[in-house]
């Protein structure tokens, strides 16, 4: 099985949600500043790394985990769900793959703070913000990847796309 988390810039919902997911932070307790800040891609892309699939690791279970950053674009996960789509039906790929919407989770301060840290370039301002957010996000984006881990093993299909609204 292949996880493909992704947002607007793929750098800061995503990245938590891979690091969760492939159990490089800790889910019992809120993350440190370090632990935020030193997670694989956070808060290092830029526009130009948009729409790029970038791996996390290997799963417990052997699942490759991916990231992707969609920016503005409202056609880049339709046309990767047609082309994954296309793949399967030419019997070309054989793994089931879930694309999980990682948006929903995104509080203000880390709206915010990639703006001033990834579009102005003013990290004094971002980078706190970003920190602020993650801390506030964490149990957000922890149940999005156990209800997105749920939905990937209960499913037939063999691709799931999930949009995920707000996480209870």
């Amino acid at each position: 099985m292949i996880f493909i988390y992704n947002d607007f810039g793929g750098t800061h919902s995503t990245v938590l949600a891979a690091s969760y997911h492939l159990k490089k932070l800790d889910e019992t307790r809120e993350p440190t500043k370090e632990e935020i800040l030193s997670a694989h891609h956070f808060n290092k892309l830029r526009y130009k790394d948009r729409g790029k699939f970038y791996f996390h690791g290997v799963d417990e279970e052997g699942n490759s985990v991916y990231t992707i950053g969609r920016g503005r674009s409202k056609i880049l996960i339709p046309g990767i769900e047609n082309f994954i789509r296309t793949l399967h039906e030419e019997q070309l790929l054989h793994e089931k793959i879930i694309l999980s919407n990682t948006s929903p989770t995104v509080p203000l301060p880390m709206t915010f703070g990639g703006m001033f840290s990834r579009w102005l370039r003013v990290d004094f301002i971002g980078v706190p913000l970003l920190v602020m957010g993650a801390k506030h996000a964490y149990k957000d984006i922890i149940t999005l990847v156990h209800h997105t881990k749920m939905i990937a093993k209960s499913s037939t299909s063999q691709l799931v796309v999930l949009d995920n609204k707000q996480p209870k």
